[in-house]
């Protein structure tokens, strides 16, 4: 194992000692039990032994992410919330704050009101544009968020949106929205952003933080796939999005079987150990 491990660091000596960025949801953390594995804080702590920067890339925001406890299992070296438009450094600072326009907002509630399909704005207090039906329930319990309240938008800043319909739903009803990026997620949901806004745009303000150049990349589902295509390497969990895993430089295993653990040992970016590959 000592051997393979030198290998990798030639293969990955141009990137050694810099960023690795993960996914929270079906990578860092199972959509079950909601936990992080033994596997994977080791892996985690291994990582900054080494040296590594390492950095969470989510699509959740600020408020959810903290409610997930994910901030502290480790020392991170940022965040990147809501696909890119708020990002943290490891302090937990902002250090940049995209929020949706007006008119982008209004025209996502009208679209789905006419389609009878259910919203969530992401602003300073989460809510509902009418009470939850079955897709906004299961995804709610697909993240173990809590259910927002309903309420009238009533022109505050919002940081993004969410619209909850049927599995595999493509969401076409409001990709003709100006200013917005509609990413269906791996449940009941599409999360609607910013246009060209997202994990990588993030991603690289905290490489300019960091006088960095490049990144690794871990994640699962589609809300990941400009974070991959912007990566020198990217891995995909084993269980993801099959569009996702074509894109990706390497497929590990699933999360259940020690997925961030055995890609990183496949990269040489830690040494091998008990979960084996």
């Amino acid at each position: 194992m000592t051997a393979f491990f030198e290998y990798g660091k030639m293969f990955l000596g141009d990137v050694m000692k810099e960023m690795i960025c993960f996914d929270i949801d079906g990578t860092l953390r199972d959509n079950l039990k909601h936990d992080v594995s033994f596997s994977t804080l080791e892996a985690l702590k291994k990582l900054k032994g080494n040296g590594y920067r390492i950095v969470i890339a989510t699509g959740r925001g600020k408020d959810s992410l903290m409610k997930t406890g994910i901030m502290d299992i480790i020392d991170w070296d940022g965040y990147v919330c809501n696909n890119g438009q708020i990002v943290m450094d490891s302090l937990k600072h902002t250090i940049y704050h995209a929020t949706m326009k007006k008119e982008a907002v209004k025209e996502v509630l009208r679209v789905a009101d006419e389609n009878n399909m259910v919203t969530c704005i992401k602003a300073k207090k989460r809510k509902l544009n009418k009470e939850a039906d079955e897709y906004a329930l299961t995804s709610l319990k697909y993240f173990n968020n809590p259910l927002p309240e309903v309420g009238k938008y009533e022109g505050e800043e919002v940081d993004a949106m969410i619209v909850y319909g049927p599995l595999k739903h493509t969401y076409d009803e409001y990709k003709h929205i100006e200013g917005i990026c509609v990413l269906p997620g791996e449940s009941t949901y599409a999360d609607i952003t910013i246009a060209n806004v997202s994990k990588a745009t993030g991603i690289k303000k905290l490489l300019e933080l960091y006088s960095l150049k490049e990144y690794i990349a871990f994640g699962d589902s589609l809300n990941d796939m400009f974070m991959f295509k912007e990566a020198k390497y990217s891995i995909a969990m084993g269980q993801g999005n099959e569009t996702l895993k074509k894109q990706a430089t390497y497929v590990t295993t699933d999360i259940d079987h020690h997925g961030i653990y055995n890609g990183c040992v496949h990269f040489g970016l830690i040494e091998g150990g008990k979960y084996g590959v």
